[in-house]
C-alpha cells in the first residue's frame, strides 16, 4: 500500500516537473529575442526540472547525439586553454559559454512529437516576428537618433544577427512547393517586418550573411529562385538611401576606416597566435593583448578580434582550432543528414534547410564578427540544432541520420 502511494506521489511529481519543464522551455524561446537575463534564468529552470525528472523517474532522459565526442573534445580544449591561460580566472568565467551546448541535448530530448516540434518552432519564429514589429514601431515613432542603426532589445549588431537567423528560418517555408497556401502567405507577411528591422540595423556583415543564407536556400531548395534573389539584391543596393548605400559600398573599400581597423586587428591576432600557437591564450578578453600587439594608433575599443575563426585560433591555439572546425563540420553534416531525409516534408524540410542556412550565415558573419562569443546568437544556433536533431529522431528513429551520398527518397504523404 505504501509503495503504491509512493508511486502515485512520484508520478504526480513527475507530471508537475514536466509541466514546469515545458513552461520554462516556452519562456526560454520567447526570451531568446527579448532578454538575455530572462533567457539565462529560464535555462536554469529547464536544467533543474530535467534533473528533477531524471531523479523522479529513475532514468537519464537525455538523448545522445552524433556530436557527443566532438562536444567532449571542445570541453577538453577549454580546460587545457584555461590551465595555460595568462588569466585563468577570467578564462573560467568566460568558458561558461560551453554550458550553452546543453541546449542541443535539451531540445533533442524534448522534441518527442511533431506537434510539439511545430509548437516550439512557431513560438521561436512568432517571437522573432513580434520583436521585429516592435523594431518597425521604434523606427516609425522614435526620434532621429533612434533611427540611425536599429537595436531593438539588444545592441544593433546582435539585433542584426537575430533578424538574420529569423529571416533564414522563415524564408524556406515561403518557397517550399508543399507549404500550405495560408501558411505561405502568413510567412511572407511575417518576413516583411523582420527584413525591415534587419535593414534598419545597417550592419554590413548581416547584409552579406543573410544574402549568402538566402542564396544557399535557393540553390538547395529551389534554384528557380536564385536569379530573382540576385536581381532583388541588385535593386535594393541600387535604390538604397545614401547612408545605407554608402555602408554597402564600403564592404569592399579597404581604405574605409572600419575596414582598416579590422585589418589591423587581424594583424594583431596573427601576431598573438604566433606567440601562443599550441593551446592559445585562453577564453579571455583579448583587449589588453590587442593593445600590446596592435598598431599604437589603433583606437582602444575592442576586446576581441572581429573574426570568429581567428579568435578561436588565438583563444585555443591550433589544437583547439582543429577541434572547433571539426565540431562544426560535424554539425553541418548532421544537419544536412536530417535535411536529406525530410526535405520533401514542408514543415520538417523547410526548418531543416533554414537551420543549415543559419549556420552558413553564422560563419559568413563570423568573418568580421566574434559571433561565437555572442550569447544570444550562439544560443539560437545550439537551440535550432537541438530541435533539428529531435525532428530527425522522429523521422528516422532514436537518432538522426548521417549524411547520405545519394538523395533520400521523398517522405510518404
Amino acid at each position: 500500500m505504501n509503495q503504491m502511494l509512493n508511486d502515485v506521489k512520484r508520478e504526480a511529481l513527475a507530471r508537475f516537473l514536466r509541466a514546469l519543464e515545458i513552461g520554462g522551455t516556452y519562456i526560454f524561446l520567447v526570451s531568446t529575442y527579448v532578454s538575455i537575463a530572462v533567457n539565462s534564468l529560464s535555462m536554469g529552470l529547464m536544467s533543474v526540472t530535467l534533473l528533477g525528472i531524471s531523479i523522479t523517474e529513475r532514468k537519464w532522459p537525455v538523448r545522445r547525439t552524433p556530436l557527443d565526442y566532438y562536444f567532449a573534445g571542445f570541453l577538453i580544449v577549454q580546460i587545457i586553454a584555461t590551465i595555460f591561460s595568462s588569466d585563468p580566472l577570467q578564462s573560467i568565467i568566460l568558458s561558461k559559454r560551453i554550458l550553452l551546448i546543453g541546449l542541443v541535448y535539451f531540445f533533442a530530448t524534448i522534441v518527442t512529437t511533431e506537434i510539439r516540434a511545430r509548437r516550439l518552432v512557431a513560438t521561436l519564429l512568432g517571437t522573432a516576428v513580434i520583436v521585429s514589429v516592435i523594431g518597425v514601431l521604434k523606427l516609425l515613432l522614435g526620434g532621429p537618433g533612434d533611427n540611425t542603426r536599429l537595436g531593438i532589445f539588444q545592441f544593433y549588431m546582435t539585433t542584426s544577427e537575430l533578424m538574420t537567423i529569423g529571416t533564414l528560418l522563415l524564408f524556406p517555408f515561403a518557397i517550399h512547393p508543399r507549404t500550405p497556401r495560408n501558411v505561405r502567405w502568413l510567412v511572407i507577411a511575417a518576413m516583411l517586418p523582420v527584413l525591415v528591422s534587419l535593414w534598419a540595423t545597417v550592419t554590413r556583415g548581416a547584409y552579406v550573411a543573410v544574402t549568402a543564407g538566402v542564396l544557399f536556400i535557393a540553390i538547395v531548395r529551389n534554384r528557380r529562385v536564385v536569379i530573382p534573389v540576385i536581381l532583388l539584391v541588385a535593386v535594393i543596393i541600387l535604390f538604397a538611401p545614401p547612408y545605407i548605400k554608402g555602408r554597402i559600398e564600403s564592404i569592399v573599400d579597404v581604405n574605409h576606416p572600419e575596414n582598416k581597423v579590422r585589418l589591423e586587428l587581424w594583424k594583431a591576432g596573427i601576431a598573438i597566435f604566433k606567440d601562443h600557437p599550441v593551446v592559445g591564450v585562453g577564453d579571455i578578453d583579448t583587449g589588453r593583448l590587442i593593445d600590446k600587439y596592435a598598431d599604437p594608433s589603433l583606437p582602444r575599443l575592442w576586446g576581441h578580434l572581429h573574426n570568429t575563426l581567428l579568435q578561436v585560433l588565438v583563444n585555443y591555439g591550433v589544437i583547439g582550432f582543429i577541434v572547433f572546425v571539426a565540431m562544426f563540420v560535424k554539425v553541418a553534416r548532421v544537419e544536412w543528414g536530417v535535411f536529406t531525409l525530410v526535405r520533401e516534408d514542408w514543415f520538417k524540410g523547410s526548418f531543416a534547410v533554414g537551420v543549415l542556412a543559419a549556420l552558413v550565415a553564422f560563419f559568413v558573419n563570423g568573418l568580421t564578427e566574434w559571433n561565437f562569443g555572442d550569447q544570444e546568437v550562439i544560443t539560437l544556433i545550439w537551440t535550432t540544432l537541438g530541435m533539428l536533431i529531435g525532428i530527425g529522431g522522429l523521422t528516422h528513429g532514436s537518432s538522426p541520420p548521417e549524411p547520405q551520398k545519394t538523395q533520400a527518397a521523398p517522405e510518404p504523404a
